[in-house]
């Protein structure tokens, strides 16, 4: 958990969807005793979906930091180049922690316990479409499709298996309204 809010982090953290870690998580959420109450998955949830709704560092230009402009200055790496990466800095655990959330929806194993943090999630997704930040978008609409999968469901009317998985929307309000 300590990593994926690490200080120091700029764009180059953000591997393909952060590399390992939400299947680090994933692996610590499974390793929970089956049968007795989960404490790990509920806590995680809530530090996840916190850190993904928190403010984001706000651009650069906007701030006025004229120490932030010094130290760019002052560096051996290109300006703009370095200007880059530390406007994107405080966006890095906000996508790890949308990726994370990502896998967590999309594992079945873990599909009713964490079933009650579905709607905070979703309004948190839907919330950071309006980023200013494209890294941040993407790892948003990625969890929202696994939300919507997993709230949701879907309606493969080729196979008749399918339809038990769709939820009408009456069952839809009952349960998350």
């Amino acid at each position: 958990m300590e990593r994926t809010v690490a200080k120091g982090q700029t764009v180059d953290d953000v591997l393909r969807r952060s590399a390992g870690i939400p299947a680090a998580f994933i692996a610590l959420f499974l390793s929970e005793p089956e049968g007795s109450p989960k404490k790990l998955l509920p806590r995680a949830l809530r530090w996840l979906i916190g850190l993904a709704e928190k403010p984001l560092m706000e651009p650069l230009e906007q701030k006025g930091s004229k120490h932030m402009v010094e130290e760019i200055n002052s560096s051996d790496m290109h300006s703009n180049e370095k200007l880059s990466k530390v406007r994107d800095e405080g966006v890095v655990p906000t996508v790890h922690a949308f990726n994370v959330l990502k896998a967590t929806f999309n594992d079945t194993n873990l599909s009713t316990d964490t079933s009650g943090f579905s709607a905070e999630a979703m309004i948190v997704s839907i919330r950071s479409f309006s980023s200013p930040y494209w890294e941040v978008r993407n790892s948003a609409t990625l969890a929202y499709t696994a939300l919507v999968r997993r709230m949701i469901g879907f309606l493969n009317v080729q196979k008749r298996g399918s339809t038990r998985r769709a939820l009408t929307g009456l069952e839809f309000f009952h349960r998350y309204v």
